[in-house]
């Protein structure tokens, strides 16, 4: 027996309870929304017959199947509340609809539904145009607040501030660059009547405008960067009188004065002064000081200061003095590498050898002054002072040359060759033997390399013809071999 709470559509026996669609023209015939949709007509009800319909209120406009059960009478207090609060306010939305949806699942319901589904996408277009796009986002927009987080001030006092007009609470400057740069803006007004021509030239008025804006605050962060401020004021110089070295510092009460003991029996006198309460300020950390060809470099390169910071300037100097210094360093290891040492042992021992090396040329040229000096003065005494101080004289300088040769055949042993080319690769025993053949350390290695090659192919069994220099003669293949065997380069019968 059907249930006589319900109602049912007379086409298709559908329960209609929640909603159906009743005829106005003939009684008793109510159809579901389906077959009302189909156009069907039983007995004398046709298509075009008027209609009312009749809602419970309990039906879903998105099926069974959507998540949360909403009502069609929630549905519409829904968009009600949406057309009343705004999008975004969904406390108060929740409140319209009613107490048993939270603001969490108005918010959830609308976006899913009317924003993200299917009549979302078929109602709000892709591309909308004249869309307020917001700025102030928090991920780095043009207006970010962490873009447009004003500067501190400027750490002066108020009688500086009066002196250049520096209001602190704004951060600006009662005459800023171009001062007339807001009557680009300042009579400019947005009419519904206005041309494309019209627009574009009030654009154009608000593009220079920004641009100016934009040449102010450069100017302003230069002078932050280079400290222009205090210079202008004349703070730079005032520091720097109060940092030379020596200079008196100011009496407080807890340091004692020059020469007599104040309230704290201490002195003040130093390169650190000391303030009106006897605290000391600390010293400022030594800079690096500018050698002649950075302080021309620096000339070269200012027209780059207007590009970048004082701290990004000062880094890039300081960058390119540590490249110079590696440079050098690259070098000095070269030069170690070319004289064969690997160990950084080696290295200073090869430093000293060097520093023996420039102290004997520096006693060479003290000796060869000596000659001069000594003969000299002996001559010039024996004019001025008669026979007996002039030979005086000549013995005092006889004595210093004779004393200066001894000291360069001590220090001076290898003079001829030891500025030449391979002097350092050779032992003590090739430097003597070079010395006493009168031959450059080159010809000598390449005659003793030709040598020990011919030596080896022997030894192995391959013919080798002599290859050894015109300028070798006998005597000198013969002493250079004798010298080889006896240090044990090649063995006694190839010799």
């Amino acid at each position: 027996m059907a249930d006589l709470g319900k109602k049912y559509c007379v086409n298709c026996l559908a329960d209609v309870t929640n909603l159906r669609l009743r005829c106005t023209d003939c009684p008793d015939i109510e159809l579901c929304p389906e077959c009302f949709s189909a156009g069907a007509e039983i007995g004398n009800h046709r298509r075009w017959h008027g209609y009312q319909q009749v809602d419970g209120g309990r039906f879903s406009l998105w099926g069974t199947e959507a998540e949360g059960g909403w009502t069609s009478r929630e549905e519409q207090s829904l968009l009600d509340a949406i057309e009343q609060y705004g999008f975004g306010n969904w406390e108060d939305m929740a409140t319209h609809v009613g107490a048993s949806r939270t603001p969490q699942e108005v918010m959830e319901h609308y976006v899913t539904m009317y924003i993200h589904g299917n009549l979302g996408k078929a109602c709000i277009p892709d591309n909308i145009p004249n869309r307020v796009t917001d700025h102030t986002c928090p991920s780095g927009g043009p207006l970010s607040p962490s873009l447009t987080t004003p500067l501190p001030p400027l750490d002066i006092t108020l009688a500086e501030q009066q002196q250049l007009g520096y209001m602190p609470l704004r951060d600006d400057y009662e005459i800023e660059y171009d001062q007339d740069a807001e009557k680009l803006i300042s009579g400019l007004s947005v009419n519904y009547d206005d041309e494309d021509v019209d627009i574009e030239m009030k654009r154009a008025h608000v593009d220079m405008y920004v641009r100016k804006l934009r040449e102010r605050q450069r100017r302003k962060n230069i002078a932050r960067d280079y400290n222009l401020v205090p210079t202008f004021l004349g703070r730079d110089k005032k520091d720097k009188e109060k940092e030379k070295p020596g200079s008196l510092g100011v009496v407080g009460t807890g340091g004692g004065s020059v020469g007599g003991t104040g309230s704290g029996g201490g002195m003040a006198v130093g390169a650190v002064s000391t303030t009106a309460t006897g605290s000391g300020s600390v010293p400022s950390t030594p800079k690096r000081k500018i050698t002649k060809e950075e302080k021309d470099q620096r000339m070269r390169l200012r027209g780059l200061c207007q590009f970048m910071a004082h701290r990004e300037v000062e880094d890039f100097f300081d960058n390119m003095h540590k490249e110079r210094v590696l440079r050098a360093k690259v070098r000095e290891l070269q030069r170690y590498r070319r004289n064969g040492i690997t160990r950084l042992d080696e290295s200073a021992e090869y430093e000293a050898a060097r520093h023996k090396r420039e102290k004997r040329k520096e006693n060479k040229s003290v000796v060869t002054s000596k000659r001069g000096s000594g003969g000299g003065g002996g001559l010039g005494s024996g004019a001025g002072l008669g026979c007996g101080a002039g030979g005086g004289g000549g013995a005092a300088g006889g004595v210093g040359v004779i004393s200066g040769i001894k000291e360069e055949g001590k220090d001076g042993e290898f003079a001829a060759i030891e500025n030449l080319t391979g002097f350092e690769l050779l032992s003590d025993r090739e430097k003597v033997l070079c010395n006493s053949l009168n031959l450059s350390p080159t010809r000598y290695l390449t005659v003793k390399t030709i040598i020990i090659k011919d030596h080896l192919q022997k030894r192995q069994g391959i013919p080798a013809k002599s290859r050894l220099p015109s300028y070798l003669d006998k005597v000198l293949k013969k002493r250079i071999l004798t010298f080889l065997t006896e240090s044990g380069w090649i063995s006694r019968d190839a010799s």
